[in-house]
């Protein structure tokens, strides 16, 4: 009889007249990826230390993004639309969850996408007006209220709910409950921040890290209870922190030059930082890539201690590993699309 070590420090015993690996067991077979590895080497501009990689069905989720802009164009024709999740090596949600289930990922595309357009329609509406349309839109959204000729906008959001329901009854109630909870909050803080401490806590909601969190398990068919959710609280705070922090880094590339007030441009770190310890731009983005890194570092020690607590069990494996990828898709895409990045 000849010992076999296998990945991951299995041992059995195998008859040296047998096929080694005939008799392995299924768990060990590994199913087909449904994403590749995107090596990142020549893009020095992306600073994260996560792995990246990209969905397989790419160019099909990148159209439920083009036909979301193509609904919102033909309401709103006098809109300037800014570039949201194209890129020149992939998608947004093609690289931030690249092993999501294909069907559920062009559904959740078409979602976010559509929210990141209705972002471009509000800016020019009073913040009184705002609220009102946010209640709306949300409200249309978990299905509490029917879109009405009074708010046409909400309409383009009146199938998103049921057809969530219809793929996933048991997960979306947290999908919608995350999209309720962001509508809620959007635009609720007005008195900018004197510390990038207070300021990347709020920032966590902010920039729809909770959206993102739970999207990324309604596409991967993940549902954490209530146990696991409370036990990787600090995890899921953590990953929120650097979502934010990065999405700013990269973001000021445009803000910077925008034909906004002071106060405006103070809704991003770097400008928070430069008044709180006293830098120049330029300092200030180093000192923002440094505190990036260090929340990934922070976040990749909370995960190995939530996989250690749950004895390394595939439903907190995968969504450690889900998170991981969906901080590098973040950066990495951030750091070349055109939205941030414009030629």
């Amino acid at each position: 009889m000849t010992q076999l070590t296998l990945t991951g420090g299995l041992t059995v015993q195998a008859d040296k007249r047998s096929s080694s690996f005939a008799k392995l067991s299924r768990p060990l077979l590994r199913k087909k990826p449904s994403s590749l590895k995107i090596k990142t080497a020549s893009h020095p501009q992306s600073i994260t230390t996560f792995p990246v990689r990209i969905h397989k069905e790419d160019s099909h989720i990148n159209q439920c993004a083009l036909n979301a802009r193509k609904n919102f164009k033909d309401f709103a024709h006098n809109t300037e639309f800014r570039s949201h999740s194209a890129g020149p090596h992939g998608n947004f949600f093609s690289t931030c969850w690249p092993n999501g289930k294909t069907e559920r990922l062009k559904l959740a595309t078409e979602i976010i996408e559509s929210l990141w357009l209705y972002d471009d329609v509000m800016e020019d509406v009073d913040h009184a007006g705002a609220v009102e349309v946010h209640a709306s839109v949300r409200d249309t959204l978990t299905g509490a209220e029917k879109p009405s000729k009074r708010n046409m906008i909400a309409t383009l959001f009146k199938d998103f709910g049921t057809r969530l329901n219809q793929m996933d009854k048991h997960g979306a109630p947290k999908v919608l409950g995350s999209l309720k909870e962001y509508l809620d909050n959007y635009d609720s803080q007005k008195t900018p921040f004197d510390t990038i401490q207070k300021y990347t806590e709020y920032r966590i909601l902010n920039v729809g890290y909770g959206i993102m969190d739970s999207f990324m398990q309604w596409t991967m068919g993940l549902h954490l209870n209530e146990a696991e959710t409370d036990e990787a609280h600090e995890f899921y705070m953590s990953a929120g922190r650097v979502m934010g922090l990065t999405n700013d880094l990269y973001s000021w590339n445009v803000e910077r030059t925008e034909a906004v007030d002071a106060a405006d441009r103070k809704w991003n770190a770097v400008p928070v930082i430069m008044q709180q310890y006293d830098l120049r731009e330029e300092d200030a983005s180093v000192f923002l890539r440094g505190l990036i890194v260090h929340h990934e570092q922070v976040t990749r020690k909370l995960g190995q201690t939530l996989l250690r607590r749950f004895d390394y069990s595939q439903t907190m494996t995968k969504y450690v590993e889900s998170v991981s990828l969906m901080l590098g898709g973040n950066c990495f895409w951030s750091s070349t699309c055109p939205r941030y990045n414009p030629a």
